[in-house]
């Protein structure tokens, strides 16, 4: 239930939150993350099962400024994800299948302005994309007719919070909360399958990210 209370602050502070003018009415900025995760499975009287996963992505932004609260803008990402799954299986033994995920989405995205007095500024971000991923087997001399690259088309949407801080004549660093709140809809090409998922504050530190800003 501490979920639903945060985003109801979160409501509560975007519909009364207070935003100040400023000059500037395109901004551009570029973003990266670098994730990387460990996970396990089963317990200590087993042979449990473990992955890693290591993560890049970039995200360019460009943003214009309707008023002192309102924003609208276009984003691009790109995404590689590298994972490692140790697989063990009692009385067969055990081993490794290298796995590498491609996104690439492109959409539209809304900003509204929280604080902004023209060298701090706070908002939150509503955004839709469409793009494609590509899942393969690595190394790829490893691959067989029955584990080719599996690819997909996806749809996403989320919500976002973010913090710049403008340092000189435009140019700002800016801090990221992504996907505080995220949907994301897969459908795969090759087969008739499709899977959904609704995210509700989940692993927030690592979807985090850091990037440069330029307002003119």
């Amino acid at each position: 239930m501490s979920k639903f209370y945060i985003l109801f602050l979160v409501a509560c502070i975007l519909a009364t939150g207070r935003s100040y003018s400023q000059d500037h009415k395109f901004n551009i900025s570029v973003h990266t993350n670098l994730g990387k995760s460990n996970s396990s499975t089963g317990t200590a009287s087993e042979n449990s099962s473990t992955a890693e996963m290591k993560r890049f992505t970039i995200t360019p932004r460009a943003v214009f400024r309707i008023d002192n609260v309102w924003a609208i803008g276009a984003l691009y990402n790109y995404s590689n994800v590298t994972n490692r799954s140790r697989i063990v299986i009692p009385g067969l033994g055990e081993g490794y299948l290298d796995t590498k995920t491609i996104d690439q989405h492109a959409g539209v995205l809304v900003q509204t302005y929280l604080f902004d007095n023209g060298k701090f500024a706070a908002f939150l971000e509503l955004d839709g994309t469409k793009g494609t991923s590509k899942t393969k087997i690595l190394p790829e001399e490893q691959s067989t007719w029955f584990s080719q690259p599996t690819r997909a088309n996806v749809y996403s949407s989320g919500i976002h919070a973010g913090g710049r801080y403008t340092f000189f004549k435009g140019l700002g660093a800016e801090v990221r909360l992504n996907r505080l709140v995220s949907y994301r809809h897969l459908k795969t090409k090759d087969v008739d399958a499709k899977t959904s998922h609704f995210d509700l504050f989940s692993n927030i530190w690592n979807e985090a990210s850091l990037g440069l800003s330029y307002q003119f």
